[in-house]
């Protein structure tokens, strides 16, 4: 009894490193960091370049476990694609060193990397270039129901001019929080908005690929204190839930039609001023 007691307390143990050991990394600050050590026994020089080289090792295997979509890492990248192999290699010779102290255990030293920033940053490495489209028009996510009539006569009555329904719009927003606080939601390089309809509000294929790689196209906050990417006056809505594996809020169709009307007196999804608040 007690041999079976412990097999299974070995197995959970074992399903939860398992779980700690493949959670994605967060990339919310827009950087991965990771630290390195060297032996204490060494020489000033030696011992530091020792925990450079550490903490780029580790800072390779940080970014292997970022989300680049909701069905792909930046490891499976790495395993499938020589050329993202060399590109990724390159992104890591653009990380700086951005601390360094040395103490009883030995050198320390911490390296950081950005996830976006144009030519030769991770994202220009991973994230693929995908036809544009323009953004779904607003009246799509208008709930209606269709009735169906019988006419028994013909008329030579014109037909009145087809007007895309929109919701009021205000035109002063600077941009778009998505509050998903509570959810669970997961960071990626290339995340989305997704209706209650299941229709695409704004995701990779509405922005260019040079703004992409340069900042995203989406930022990440925790609470109100860092969300300036939205600008002065954001408009607010609550996320109702999250799909593919928790990396794309959902909101209703009711806001998605707000967003998508707004956007057209101001632009802001064009221009990437939307933060998921977590």
């Amino acid at each position: 009894m007690m041999k079976k007691i412990i097999t299974l307390l070995t197995m959970v143990f074992m399903l939860a490193m398992s779980c700690v050991a493949f959670a994605a990394t967060d990339i919310s600050s827009g950087s991965v960091q990771a630290e390195g050590f060297g032996a204490p026994n060494q020489p000033v020089g030696p011992g530091y370049r020792a925990a450079k080289a550490d903490a780029m090792r580790n800072i390779l295997e940080e970014i292997k476990e970022v989300n680049i979509d909701s069905e792909t890492t930046v490891e499976y990248g790495l395993t499938t694609s020589d050329v993202i192999r060399t590109k990724v290699n390159g992104a890591l010779k653009g990380a700086r060193e951005v601390k360094r102290w040395r103490d009883a255990e030995g050198y320390h030293v911490v390296m950081e990397l950005g996830v976006f920033g144009g030519a030769g940053s991770l994202a220009d490495a991973v994230i693929p270039s995908v036809p544009q489209v323009d953004l779904p028009e607003p009246s799509i996510f208008q709930n209606t129901t269709t009735t169906t009539t019988t006419t028994t006569t013909t008329t030579n009555i014109p037909s009145s001019p087809v007007v895309p329904v929109t919701a009021p719009v205000r035109g002063n927003y600077t941009g778009l929080i998505v509050d998903c606080t509570g959810l669970g939601l997961s960071t990626a390089m290339a995340p989305g908005i997704y209706s209650e309809n299941q229709s695409v509000v704004y995701g990779l294929q509405h922005v260019s690929h040079e703004q992409v790689i340069s900042r995203g196209y989406v930022g990440y906050s925790n609470g109100m204190s860092n969300v300036s990417r939205a600008g002065s006056n954001p408009l607010i809505v609550k996320a109702t839930g999250l799909r593919d594996h928790a990396i794309r809020p959902v909101i209703s169709d009711a806001d998605a039609m707000t967003v998508l009307s707004e956007n057209k007196a101001t632009g802001f999804l064009n221009n990437g001023n939307v933060v998921f608040m977590r």
